[in-house]
Order: C-alpha cells, then structure tokens, then sequence
C-alpha cells in the first residue's frame, strides 16, 4: 500500500499533464492542417518561412555594413542570431492572437482543453522556425561562430525562451476573443520592438538613458543570453539570467490565470 502512496505522490506533473496527452494527436492535426494551409500550391513551400528573416539579415547587413557602419567583428553571425529569435517571438505572438477566432468552428462542435488551441499555434511556428536554426547550425563556424562547452546550455536557454512566448501566446490568443483589434495593435508593437531590442546593435555603444530605456525590454535580456552563449562564446551573465527566469515566470502566471478565466466563457463570446 505504501509503494502506491509514494508513486501517486510522487508523479504530480504526471498526473497533471496526463489529460492533455491524451489530446495529443489533436494537437499534431491542427498543426500539420495549418502547414498544409499556409503553403498549399506553393512550389518551395517550407522554404517560404525563411523568406521574411534572410531578406530582413540581407537588408539590416547591408544597412549597418554599409551605411550604418558597425564595428563588431562577425557583424553577419551577430545579426543572424537577433533576427531568427526575434522572428520566432514576433510571429509566434502574432499568429497567436487570432488562433481562438480562427479555429472558433472546432471550439463550437466539440469539447477539448481550449489551451490546446494557442499551443498548437505556438508550435506550429516553432516546426517553421527549425527549419531557420538548423541552417545557422550548418552555417555557424563559417560566420564566425566558435564551438564551446557552453553551447550546451542554449537548449536551456531556448527552452525558458519559449516557455517566455508561451506566456504571451495564451494571453494574447484569450485577449483577442474581446478585443478584436488587439491583433493590429501587436504587429504594430512588434515593429517598434524589433528596433528597441539589441538584434542589429550592440547595447553598450547606446548612450546610459537610452540603454535603460533598452534594457527595461524583456527581450532584451534574452538576446543577450543567446549572444553571449551563440556569438561572444561567454557564459550569460547570472543577472540576466535570473532576469529572464522572472519575465518568464511572469507571462506564463499571468497567461495561464487570464487563459482560465475567459476560457470558461469562450463559446459563448466567440
């Protein structure tokens, strides 16, 4: 009887994630329809998602090569990191907030864990987005990139990333349900976010107000964990990355209690 007391007790995450697991091959389909969709009829298809970050890397490249002349040695593997995170952030949350709306037809018919839903999204721009990663793996020690022990440590990194967008993903997606105009209002944040995060710069080389003004973004600690591990070839420093532990444990608190509340009257307000 005891062994069966301590395997209950000690298999919490188990026994908490087990309902969603069981919906998982849900989750596959509504990704896979979602590829499908995005690039039926096109000839290059997968290859599309990396049209919007290679022609922002060409043109940022050229821009802070050529007219904005930067002095960071390895200017292309800096950029190239800045970009393709950002990227994943930006359409991520973009994509996010009409992900309820969209699928309001399955919502409707059938029930379901509606946060499955905005996680779908999420990992529907992440099966993207490994596409973009994978050819930085190939390219990095022709851009400069250099292998260390501390490269191990980008998976986690990454990992508390996502965990990050995840956060703004459920918020985002529950938000849009009431406020229909949230999702133009976001693209438009996300451009002036890209510009007030350090993807094309370096932050030390800003003045001290606008650095403070630079360093109150979230991802601004994030980008610094991925350079340091991915381009400085550094350990991040402890600061940031306590920093960007509490923005993470922030969006996912603040996302899952708002997701719970306004998922409970979601078919009715769709």
């Amino acid at each position: 009887m005891q062994p069966r007391d301590k395997q209950h007790v000690s298999n919490p995450i188990t026994a908490t994630l087990r309902p969603y697991w069981q919906y998982r091959d849900l989750v596959r389909n509504l990704v896979i329809k979602d590829l499908k969709v995005r690039y039926q009829g096109a000839v290059l298809g997968f290859f599309w998602s990396l049209g919007n970050p290679l022609a922002l890397i060409l043109l940022y490249d050229f821009v802070f090569t050529h007219v904005f002349r930067s002095n960071l040695p390895h200017y292309i593997l800096y950029l190239v990191i800045g970009v393709l995170h950002y990227n994943l952030f930006s359409q991520a949350v973009s994509q996010s907030c009409e992900s309820l709306t969209s699928a309001s037809g399955l919502i409707q018919k059938i029930y379901f864990p509606r946060i499955l839903v905005p996680t779908s999204s999420l990992l529907f721009t992440l099966a993207l987005w490994v596409i973009a990663i994978l050819i930085l793996v190939v390219l990095y020690p022709f851009l400069g990139g250099v292998y260390h022990w501390g490269l191990l440590l980008y998976p986690l990194a990454l990992g508390l990333y996502i965990a990050f967008i995840w956060g703004i993903v459920l918020a985002f997606s529950v938000l849009q349900v009431e406020l229909r105009d949230l999702k133009h209002m976001v693209d438009i944040a996300l451009m002036f976010g890209f510009w007030f995060t350090p993807i094309g710069y370096d932050i030390n080389v800003l003045k001290p107000t606008t650095r403070e003004i630079i360093s109150l973004n979230p991802l601004t600690q994030f980008m610094d964990l991925f350079h340091a591990l991915l381009y400085s070839g550094t350990l991040p420093a402890l600061n940031h990355v306590l920093i960007a532990c509490a923005w993470t444990l922030g969006t996912v608190t603040v996302g899952m209690v708002l997701f719970r509340r306004k998922a409970r009257h979601l078919v009715e307000d769709l």
